[in-house]
């Protein structure tokens, strides 16, 4: 029998197991956890041998059989950078698009700005010419406001034609050629004078 100071791990479950002494063979080890029998100094023992098994093949999908998918980071600094430079190209593009349809538009407007210009400028001539006393006076006959010595008519699109020898018609006048025309268009070189 041992010393109580130098007791066998595997005797402390003593209780449990009967000690077994075959032969001074120590007893069965598989009786005692593993942890235990790794640590003790009297017993060695050589490591169990697992047995691995084929696996037989799994019916249907395997995920185990995909490729892994990893990016490595140079990849991700490419793809970064690609983007980066689409960003800026788009936005460049559109800068470009902007200006020229920014240049187009203050040429539109410099044409329109022209022609309000000239439109002005006929408008201010248009003014000067309707304040004149004169063109008062024509307008206002329209209105039958002329002097107490006019008489007031009007010509009619289907008047007959003057006469060969009316005043101011082109056979009265010297060394004037007679002129083929409507009787509205003598009428109005009679009363207004020839029309150039």
């Amino acid at each position: 029998m041992t010393q109580p100071d130098s007791l066998d791990p595997t005797e402390a479950t003593a209780g449990r197991f009967p000690p077994a002494n075959h032969g001074g063979r120590p007893r069965d080890l598989d009786a005692v956890p593993a942890f235990l029998r790794s640590g003790s100094a009297h017993h060695r023992t050589a490591p169990a041998r697992s047995v691995v098994l084929p696996r037989e093949p799994e019916k249907g999908f395997d995920p185990g059989a995909l490729p892994i998918l990893g990016i490595a980071p140079r990849r991700i600094l490419l793809i970064v950078g690609m983007i980066v430079l689409s960003w800026l190209a788009i936005s460049f593009g559109r800068q470009v698009a902007d200006a020229s349809a920014a240049s187009a538009r203050a040429t539109e407007l410099r044409a329109a700005t022209a022609a309000l210009t000239d439109e002005v400028a006929a408008l201010e001539r248009e003014l000067t010419v309707i304040q004149e006393e004169h063109f008062i006076a024509l307008a206002a006959r329209a209105y039958r406001l002329g002097t107490v010595r006019e008489i007031p008519f009007a010509l009619q699109g289907d008047a007959p034609p003057l006469a060969a020898d009316a005043p101011g018609s082109a056979a009265v006048r010297l060394g004037a050629d007679s002129a083929a025309g409507s009787p509205f268009d003598r009428w109005l070189d009679v009363l207004f004078g020839p029309g150039g």
